[in-house]
């Protein structure tokens, strides 16, 4: 698909196929009122904490009201979090509010964005609507980062690197050492944006926020996954004051696209470190299902340090997306090195036990 095109609807209603454009995912049409197990958005099945909720409920009392007070707390909370001060700290409406922000900033300079494929590169994708040039640099042989090519590439064509770690649809990880020091360098040359969407999910995370001291870093994160709040749209960046400042240009009333009760949740949510913990603990157990099932039907996988696991379906005689779907359950489908891969998101452990039912049937059939 065109990536020129990212922003067209994508909906292929002869085959009740809706793409993805900017991760090439494949996903069945559904309608609404429909009732279907839903791993094919990324979506944290356990939904949010108690606490959250009530904070939530709460809040619906002021929706008459601008969130203008709550944008410095919001920011204070997560400098305090990530050790950092407000200045640093950029809100949008989720991750992807933040990226257009970036966007902008491109456009404004000279520059193409390097980035890695595949991955999530709805950046990348918007930049080349408006005539940018994009290179993107293949996975190495395990399916992680070619960092050193990645820096050769952003040495002979500076401006902006951006790096999805883990990476999504892939689900692999870059060591935090070897990541730093593609930083240190490729600094030298561009920007460097690290889009840690789904770290927490790692066995062992290591953001890279501290290297914001580095005026060309940024580092941007999300409420929607681990925390539960993807209705929400809460994302927030860490990046030197200077790209910060330069960043907030191009945002109208900066961090007012998000509203009054999402301000007042995200607060209590970076608080509730137990339903974290929960979250991560569930979504490992989830993915041992997975792989033992994977394993025990001879299907190759990619090991996942996400939320979600991509598995070979290119030995699948029929639609495997499509018979997953009349059995209920949601699943999307890509292409990957000449091969079908399903990408399938972690559930509850109940779900994914259904999940993995219906896969041995299927795979057996």
């Amino acid at each position: 698909m065109n990536r020129r095109n990212w922003l067209s609807k994508a909906t292929l209603g002869s085959t009740g196929v809706v793409i993805l454009p900017h991760l090439g995912i494949a996903m069945p049409k559904t309608n609404l009122g429909d009732t279907y197990l839903r791993l094919a958005s990324n979506e944290n099945p356990y939904g949010c904490s108690e606490q959250v909720k009530k904070s939530f409920l709460t809040s619906v009392t002021a929706i008459n009201r601008y969130a203008f007070p709550s944008i410095p707390q919001l920011k204070i909370a997560l400098a305090k979090r990530f050790q950092l001060t407000a200045e640093n700290i950029l809100l949008g409406a989720g991750s992807s509010g933040i990226l257009e922000a970036v966007v902008h900033f491109m456009l404004q300079r000279e520059g193409d964005v390097t980035t890695a494929t595949p991955t999530f590169d709805i950046l990348p994708a918007m930049l080349e609507k408006f005539g940018r040039k994009s290179h993107y640099i293949r996975l190495k042989q395990d399916h992680t980062l070619d960092l050193d090519a990645m820096l050769a590439k952003t040495q002979e064509h500076p401006g902006l690197v951006y790096i999805v770690n883990p990476n999504n649809p892939i689900g692999t990880v870059v060591a935090s050492q070897e990541l730093r020091q593609f930083i240190t360098e490729a600094t030298k040359y561009s920007y460097v944006l690290i889009d840690e969407a789904y770290l927490e999910f790692c066995d062992n995370p290591e953001s890279m926020i501290d290297m914001v001291i580095n005026p060309r870093v940024m580092v941007i994160k999300t409420f929607s996954k681990v925390y539960g709040l993807a209705g929400l749209r809460i994302g927030y960046g860490f990046a030197h004051k200077e790209w910060v400042i330069e960043l907030e240009k191009f945002m109208i009333f900066a961090g007012l696209p998000i509203s009054s009760p999402s301000f007042s949740v995200a607060t209590v949510a970076l608080d509730d470190e137990n339903f974290v913990d929960f979250v991560v603990q569930k979504n490992t157990e989830s993915k041992a299902i997975v792989v033992e099932t994977l394993s025990k039907l001879e299907i190759d996988y990619i090991p996942s340090q996400t939320s979600f696991i991509l598995f070979n379906i290119s030995k699948y005689p029929t639609d495997f997306m499509m018979d997953m779907k009349n059995k209920g359950i949601l699943i999307g489908t890509r292409d990957y090195l000449g091969k079908k891969w399903c990408r399938v998101s972690m559930g509850t452990v109940e779900e994914i036990k259904e999940f993995t039912k219906v896969l041995t049937e299927l795979w057996k059939a």
